[in-house]
């Protein structure tokens, strides 16, 4: 019909020719503000359809259906279907694209009428839209539709001869123009979608056909660049992707009439010279002011030109280059973006594609050059201006990102004037380009984490000559830290060797810091946390276990070794580092080998020792090194040997740095190891548990996280051979009362052994003090109080270390000396006040006092004033007196509470790993007292959650033994735990709290699952005891959580039918089978 119509027209004399009435003239084109041509008469007048508009859609419905649209206008179809193609889904979008295309163009396609409707009305007035992703879905279409009325298939020659590329093209315009006076917003709209549009031509790829129309588009890009000069970079990006459909001859014009546009010497020219000149070499270049910029004959221009590359470029130019007679205010003077320029892309593009043509060595002295005399003395040098560096550090960022997997690109980005600039931007927040530094930072940890093997060079790019030994302290960041993390083991051993080359330094000014700052090194190494494809790695020792050990070997030199910066000062500081990492080290058993290597490897000349010590010392080395022998240690017990060596290893650093009590511990390791590889089973056992719990405790009292880690560790090797007398041991220590009194039974030390481990602790808290001021360890910090932290108090003691020996008559008397020497200070001290007062002096002192006779008396009012100043002075005195009163028992409560905790600790991994044994039934009651009795919320809760975990642990053991049929209850006492219940239930009155009373009643469900398991005839006896409960609860009018008792009682009898039903038949077959047995004895 349309055909027939447009035939019709063309033999008609007085019909507009369509070439008249549809397309508009060159002067139209080139002049997008002109008035649009007027719609011939068909397109004004045409009436609308009386038909019907189809019933609203689904969904499915609409994405499923590629039927043709009707020529007249449906909005119940073409509405939801252009909303679906400006979605946000890429799925989505892409699916109604295919839809529209199919219902526009596929069979006979639609009506050339209906084709102009969507153009005009749908497809271009959607570019100018920037609602979600608008313009990406209505590109596709307008692309597909471009491509297939003048590509391959050429439906403009066939079914659309109407709509022509300058009929199209003008429509785009008209639609895409921004018309009276809009907001400014909307007017970028306008003319990014006006690019958009002309981006679809030539993504079509149907511009060279004729030529022409290669012309046409230019002419438009050029005029949109002169509009608006924020525009120029996007107009270059769009003629950049027109040439691969290009020829050498049309380049070359494109470049004559981009240079007659005054295109010369800008970012968007050096774009474009890059993308013609890696298409076509031989080239020729418009003018003198058009270089091969990339060429290092021209490189010394190019940072004048990209130094704007970041900028939207001055509006002076947009002002000038008005057209006569245009009106509108003057745009703004540009400002600078945080979008890079895309040429930043094409020539990184460029040094990648090097190395198809040269070798690796050639193209990075290559990328060398262009990245020190462009980027890094165009950008970071100490002339450019701010934003010429927030500029240069986006190119880094784009660099680094995309070239991780070139080496000679990224080996060459870090060079001086950059890493400087990074430094000082990044080390204050109130820097003008802070943000910018960190985002780069940030940029660099990323890298390093996507590709780890790059992590020893830029590690040593950020330690070398252009960054600094400190550069995390410089740049107040963990970056380096955070690197060092993502070490792999197989570079340890080259990136410990490439730090310690960088950091230590010889001797001189600071040298001390450096080897400080290295120990920090080695501590972040050591504590990295080996990842499961490390441990497929071919490195036989980790990254942590290299570290270490020469952490060790710093912090514990060879006699006669001179490393630059040890010292008696930086010595203990580095000592401590090793504790923390060791600490750290001790919580992963897979490194336990490198844990006791790292000690064995300390040379035994790097400390003065007496030949007695150093006897001691090499016994315990070979001990440490037969429990590390793992065919000697195989076995049930090869956990047990392990913890053992854990307690060598420890024993022997603690007499590296001599501290007091070391050779006592060695002594009872020694007990340990005999009994432990002793041929005697049973008693010995028992010894060894009791034994070994003596020592744990007298660890975990230390405030050390070496201490506390190592306890815990190897209390878990030895659950299985704990007795009741060494976990009553640790439940005897919850009974404490939490002050003075507490800890003095609870240490049971007397008082002459108080001041001599007072003294010894002291300074040896001094030196830990010391080392914290001197390098602060943060995550040892936060490990030592994760509950509360060990204080330093007066008369502290120390577990298990005082009560072994018999104290002699000459320390007494050191005692009595000190408490004398110090009650003396306090009266001496008094005299001196009194004395300034009196401005007198004890009588006995009269040889060395000056005449303080005046020859005066004093008034009353003098003495009224001297007699309020002596009751100040001894008022003050009292004060202070009472002042440290309170100050010690504080001290004596948390040193009480810390070491319950640590003890609890224990008993949590005794409770988590011998559910089934029927010891762990011995630990409830003390927890339910500790829960009653504390006044530390958190010791009664950490007490209840070990009972509540064991009532899961032990429900699994269950599980567990049901499908094995086997049953470890077989040693439980029944008559002891009907008593344990008994006192379960004493207990629940005494307390009003509702966590108390479930704690109970997970303790109280725990002994009666055990007593049931093994015989469901006491279940009378246990009813009567809840009954009993419920006598109390009644008598007392409440005062205790009976309700949480009674609702977890009746649960588990719900829940255990096996254990309560008809526990009467139980007692009959008793009986029945006495019966039967009386009856066979009558026989």
């Amino acid at each position: 019909m349309a055909r027939t119509k447009r035939k019709h027209r063309k033999e008609n004399p007085n019909a507009i020719e369509p070439a008249k009435k549809r397309v508009k003239t060159d002067t139209q084109v080139e002049d997008s503000d002109a008035e649009p041509t007027q719609k011939p008469p068909k397109f004004l007048t045409k009436k609308k359809s009386s038909g019907a508009p189809s019933k609203p859609l689904t969904k499915k419905q609409l994405l499923s259906d590629k039927s043709n649209f009707p020529e007249d206008q449906d909005r119940n179809i073409e509405a939801p279907l252009y909303e679906y193609l400006g979605s946000e889904n890429p799925d989505e979008r892409i699916q109604a694209a295919d839809v529209i295309i199919s219902k526009l163009l596929d069979g006979d396609g639609v009506l050339e009428t209906t084709l102009d409707r969507h153009l005009e009305k749908r497809l271009f007035r959607g570019l100018a839209s920037s609602r979600k992703a608008s313009r990406l879905g209505f590109s596709i279409v307008l692309t597909e539709i471009l491509q297939q009325l003048w590509g391959e298939k050429n439906l403009n020659n066939e079914r659309y001869r109407g709509l022509t590329f300058d009929f199209v093209l003008n429509t785009l315009v008209e639609k895409t123009k921004p018309v009276g006076n809009i907001a400014g917003q909307e007017e970028k709209d306008h003319y990014f979608g006006q690019l958009f549009g002309v981006e679809c031509f030539v993504r079509a790829k149907v511009l060279f056909d004729d030529v022409t129309r290669w012309h046409t588009i230019l002419d438009l890009l050029i005029r949109l660049a002169k509009k608006k000069v924020w525009l120029k970079p996007q107009c270059a990006w769009v003629i950049v992707q027109a040439v691969p459909q290009m020829d050498q001859g049309i380049a070359e014009d494109t470049f004559q009439k981009l240079d007659a546009a005054g295109w010369a010497k800008t970012p968007d020219a050096v774009a474009v010279t890059v993308a013609f000149t890696e298409r076509f070499p031989k080239i020729k270049l418009p003018s003198k002011s058009w270089r091969d910029f990339l060429s290092s004959k021209y490189l010394g221009e190019l940072p004048a030109v990209l130094k704007d590359s970041g900028k939207q470029e001055s509006s002076k130019q947009e002002a000038t280059e008005q057209e006569p007679g245009q009106k509108g205010p003057k745009v703004k003077q540009g400002s600078w973006t945080a979008q890079l320029h895309f040429v930043w892309d094409l020539i990184l593009s460029h040094y990648i594609r090097l190395t198809n043509t040269m070798s690796s060595e050639d193209a990075s002295d290559q990328f060398k050059q262009f990245w020190s005399r462009v980027v890094d003395q165009g950008f970071f040098s100490k002339t450019a201006s701010e934003p010429q560096k927030f500029t240069g550090f986006m190119i880094f960022q784009k660099f680094l990102e995309t070239a991780l997997p070139y080496p000679h690109i990224v080996h060459n980005l870090f060079s001086q004037n950059f890493t400087t600039c990074l430094m000082n931007q990044a080390a204050k927040p109130d820097r003008y380009l802070h943000r910018a530094a960190t985002k780069a930072l940030k940029t660099i940890e990323q890298a390093g984490a996507q590709d780890r093997d790059l992590v020893p060079l830029i590690v040593q790019f950020l330690l070398g000559k252009h960054g600094a030994y400190n550069f995390d302290q410089r740049t107040n960041s963990k970056t380096v830290d955070k690197l060092l993390q993502l070490t792999k083991p197989e570079h340890a051993a080259e990136l410990i060797k490439t730090t310690r080359k960088l950091v230590l330094v010889a001797d001189g000014d600071g040298a001390e810091n450096h080897v400080l700052v290295y120990g920090d090194y080695l501590f972040r190494l050591a504590s990295v946390v080996p990842s499961e494809a490390d441990s497929k790695s071919t490195s036989k020792v980790s990254v942590g276990g290299q570290a270490l050990q020469e952490l060790a070997t710093l912090a514990y030199p060879k006699a006669g070794d001179a490393v630059a910066g040890l010292s008696d000062k930086t010595k203990p500081i580095l000592r401590q580092r090793l504790t923390s990492a060791l600490a750290k080290f001790v919580k992963r058993p897979e490194d336990f080998g490198e844990f006791c290597n790292a000690i064995m490897l300390i040379d035994s000349s790097s400390v003065d020792m007496d030949e007695e010590l150093q006897e001691e010392l090499i016994e315990a080395l070979e001990k440490l090194q037969q429990l590390t022998n793992p065919k000697k240690t195989k076995g049930d017990k090869s956990s047990a040997y392990q913890g053992l060596a854990l307690l060598y290893a420890v024993a022997i650093l603690q007499l590296y740095n001599e501290e007091p009590d070391a050779i006592e511990i060695l002594n009872d390791l020694k007990q340990c190891h005999e009994k432990l590889f002793s041929k005697q089973a049973g008693d010995d056992e028992g010894d060894v548990s009791a034994l070994l719990v003596e020592i744990l405790l007298a660890m975990v009292a230390r405030p050390s996280s070496l201490m506390r880690q190592t306890a815990e560790r190897v209390f878990e090797g030895f659950t299985g051979l704990m007795t009741e007398g060494a976990l009553t041991l640790l439940t005897d220590t919850l009974a404490a009362k939490e002050d003075a009194e507490g800890l003095r039974s609870l240490f049971d030390t007397d008082a002459d052994m108080e001041d001599a481990e007072e003294a010894a602790g002291s300074d040896q808290d001094h030196d830990h003090d010391h080392d914290h001021d001197d390098h602060e360890d943060e995550d040892d910090v936060s490990e030592l109080g994760s509950d509360v932290e060990f204080v330093d108090m007066k008369n502290k003691e120390e577990v298990g270390s005082g009560g072994e020996e018999a104290e002699s008559d000459e320390e007494e008397e050191e005692e009595d000396d000190n408490v004398d020497d110090e009650a003396e200070g306090k009266l001496k001290a008094l005299d001196d006040d009194l004395a300034k007062l009196l401005n007198s002096h004890r009588l006995d002192k009269d040889n060395e006092a000056d005449s303080s006779d005046d020859g005066s008396d004093m008034s009353d009012s003098e003495m009224i004033a001297l007699d309020e100043q002596i009751s100040a002075a001894f008022q003050s005195r009292m004060q202070e007196g009472g002042k440290n009163k309170k100050k010690e028992n504080k001290d004596a409560k948390e040193t009480v509470v810390n070491f319950k905790h640590r003890s609890l600790d224990l008993l949590a991994i005794f409770a988590r790993k011998e559910a089934a044994n029927p010891l762990v039934y011995k630990l409830l009651l003390p927890l339910l007292q500790l829960m009653r009795t504390t006044k530390t919320k958190d010791l009664a809760r950490k007490a209840g959650n070990i009972i509540a975990e064991l009532a899961k642990a032990q429900k699994k053991v269950k599980a567990e033994q049901q499908q094995d049929d086997d049953d470890d209850d077989d040693d439980l006492d029944l008559d002891e735990q009907l008593q344990l219940l008994e006192e379960i239930h004493d207990e629940v009155p005494k307390d009003e709290s509702h966590a108390f009373a479930k704690s109970a009643s997970n303790a109280s469900l725990l002994v009666v699952t055990s007593i049931l398991s093994r015989d469901a005839g006491h279940f009378q006896t246990i009813w009567d005891s809840y009954g009993g409960l419920a006598v109390k609860w009644a008598s007392q009018k409440g005062g205790f959580q009976f309700s949480t008792i009674i609702a977890d009682w009746t649960q588990w009898i719900q829940s255990h039918p096996a254990l309560v039903a008809q526990p009467e038949h139980v007692h009959d077959d008793e009986e029945s089978d006495k019966e039967e047995s009386d009856e066979e004895m009558e026989e």
